[in-house]
Parts: C-alpha cells; sequence; structure tokens
C-alpha cells in the first residue's frame, strides 16, 4: 500500500489543498479554471470577473507542483505545466483552434498524471493513497 507522505506530513491546508490538486483523482477543479480561462474572449462562465478566480486556483496548483518537486525533484510535471500554460495563452491570443483546446486539456491531465507518479510511484488512484497512515 503507497500512501502520500507528502501529504500527510503537512499540517497546514492551504499546503493540503495545493497538494491534492495535483493529482488526477481531483482534477475537475483545475479542469473548470481551465475552461473558464479559454472562455475569457467570450464571456464568464459563472460570474463576471470569474477569471480572478480561475487565476488563484492556477496560482494555488502551481504552489502545489512547487510543493512536490521540492521532495521528488522531477521536472518533468514541471515542463508539462509550463507547456500548458503555453497553450493556454496561445489559444485565447492568437488563434482559438481545435488541436490547441485538446493539446491544452492534455497537457494538464499530462501533468497531474506525471506529478503523481513521481510522488507516488502509481499511475492509479486508491483510496489507500490517500487514507491516514495506520499507527
Amino acid at each position: 500500500m503507497v500512501i502520500d507522505s507528502i501529504f500527510y506530513s503537512q499540517n497546514k491546508p492551504i499546503k493540503k489543498i495545493a497538494l491534492l490538486l495535483t493529482i488526477p483523482c481531483a482534477i475537475v477543479p483545475i479542469m473548470m479554471a481551465t475552461a473558464g480561462i479559454m472562455s475569457i474572449p467570450f464571456s464568464p462562465i459563472f460570474f463576471r470577473y470569474d477569471f480572478i478566480l480561475f487565476g488563484i486556483l492556477y496560482l494555488w496548483y502551481a504552489f502545489g507542483l512547487l510543493l512536490s518537486w521540492r521532495v521528488h525533484r522531477h521536472w518533468i510535471p514541471i515542463s508539462f505545466f509550463l507547456c500548458h500554460v503555453g497553450l493556454l495563452f496561445s489559444f485565447d491570443y492568437f488563434k482559438q483552434s481545435d488541436w490547441i483546446a485538446y493539446a491544452t486539456i492534455a497537457s494538464i491531465i499530462a501533468t497531474s498524471l506525471s506529478n503523481q507518479y513521481f510522488r507516488l510511484g502509481s499511475f492509479e488512484c486508491t483510496e489507500c493513497n490517500y487514507c491516514p497512515p495506520r499507527k
């Protein structure tokens, strides 16, 4: 049984949530933020100026990647994330094509999968990964 020791060693809720956001099991908030930022030229998704909330969520995600990187020291998840940010800006400001949108989504999924692999040694999400360690 693999237990996420990085996650359970944190006592601060902000750091715990940041670490939780960077795994594929909890990818829904960052996918919503991606969709929200990709719709900036059109209209807001939830409310006016919702891109500020999505920007904060992206900063929180990047903070979680930094916390994970401090332990596993692999650049692959950060590289995927930088690729994702570049694709996101190219979608919004240069050309809004379908393949850029799919590549943007695929790059954030690859970021989360690679980060979980380097943190836990496995791609799968099970409840045992994030249940408290037994004493």
